[in-house]
């Protein structure tokens, strides 16, 4: 069961900082998960639309230029990463999961993973709720993992994996059963889940048989899965 530091490890740092991947590495997290957004034409890395809840910013990302998003502090004196500054920071260490959050996000991440050579394209998997936005990424390239968001819908999302020859479906920890996970493996699917950070939960899904957990402590699974 891979461990998947949710945001970096946001139970240990601000989410979706250099810091906090670099704690998720730390503590010995497999993959590191991060959001990202389009603002003024680049990809950051952030999880809002908005700068208020995680950033001493106000107001939405779109009234800001890069130079100015760049300048604000997002914890701990951290700044707002660019998605290109996260990919250097995980080569050859870890894997990273790529959530599409804004619109144009799929095309724009397409493009700049094809300038990434195979090996390290392939420690990487672009997953979205916005499913236009993952038709958009295998419009442009079709070898780029998918990983398809479970909202309230999962027999929904089971049929977008189809369509879109995903990697992965990922559900939320209510939505994971037995029987999903039958269904996700029957259909060679990896099924991943979040977010898990509760001792009790880490077990459960390690029984289960999940392929992997989103977690803001890689430390607590980590310490569940040895034993």
């Amino acid at each position: 069961m891979l461990c998947i530091g949710h945001r970096g490890a946001m139970g240990h740092a601000p989410e979706n900082t250099v810091l906090s991947i670099r704690k998720a590495i730390e503590l010995g997290a497999d993959w590191v998960e991060i959001d990202v957004h389009l603002a003024d034409g680049q990809l950051i890395v952030i999880h809002d639309e908005t700068l208020d809840r995680t950033t001493n910013g106000r107001g939405k990302l779109s009234g800001y230029s890069i130079a100015k998003l760049r300048a604000l502090e997002a914890g701990r004196g951290e700044k707002i990463p660019t998605l290109q500054e996260v990919i250097e920071e995980v080569k050859g260490k870890v894997g990273l999961n790529i959530e599409l959050k804004g619109i144009a996000t799929g095309e724009a991440v397409a493009i700049q993973l094809l300038a990434l050579d195979k090996e390290h394209q392939e420690q990487i998997l672009v997953s979205s709720f916005l499913m236009d936005e993952l038709v958009n990424v295998s419009r442009i390239d079709k070898t780029i993992k998918l990983g398809v968001l479970s909202g309230k819908d999962v027999a929904l999302a089971f049929d977008w994996v189809n369509k879109l020859n995903a990697y992965s479906i990922h559900l939320s920890l209510k939505q994971t059963t037995a029987e999903s996970v039958q269904q996700a493996h029957d259909a060679g699917l990896k099924l991943l889940v979040y977010t898990v950070n509760k001792k009790v939960d880490i077990t459960r899904m390690k029984l289960l048989g999940v392929d992997g957990v989103f977690t803001n402590y890689p430390d607590r699974v980590l310490s569940a899965l040895s034993r």
